[in-house]
Formats: C-alpha cells, structure tokens, sequence
C-alpha cells in the first residue's frame, strides 16, 4: 500500500477523533456501539507499523497491511442501532 495514503488515513482518522470524543458519552446513552481504528505492529515493541484497520457504521472496515495480536486502539465513532447515528 502507499505509505502517502496510509498516512493520510491515519492524519483523517485522527482529526476525526480529535472533534468527536468529546461527544461520544452522550451518543451512547441512545443505544448503539462505538467504532475503532486499529494500527497494527510487527512484534510487542510496537515500532514497526505493519497494519491499519478503519471502522465504519455503513459499510465493512478499511483494512491495509497485516493483522498481528500487536496493536493500538483508537475509539473513533459512534454508530447508533437504526441508524440515524455517524461516525466522528
């Protein structure tokens, strides 16, 4: 995958987070569930980035790279059940 790209998924999703957390206590008292972003590690030192991972409420996640037990987790969204609901 292009780094450029990946890095540009991963800049969005931030900011994303960055205007969005702080709303999401009172998005989930309506019923719904939270989406994540993931980037994924070679091994438990976490310096090496082999995976990223972009969870959306309409539609499967973005995934690039490898998936390894090695990750950070960042909460990004908020989906409520019945829709009406969006991510951050």
């Amino acid at each position: 995958m292009n780094i450029l790209k990946k890095f540009a998924l991963a800049g969005a999703g931030a900011a994303i987070a960055a205007l969005g957390v702080t709303y999401a206590p009172a998005a989930a008292q309506q019923g719904g569930y939270y989406i994540y972003e993931y980037t994924y590690y070679s091994d438990a030192s976490k310096t090496e980035q082999v995976g990223f991972e972009f969870q959306h409420c309409d539609r499967p996640a973005d995934s690039y790279g490898t998936t390894t037990p090695y990750y950070d987790r960042a909460r990004v969204g908020f989906c409520q059940y019945g829709g009406g609901g969006g991510e951050y």
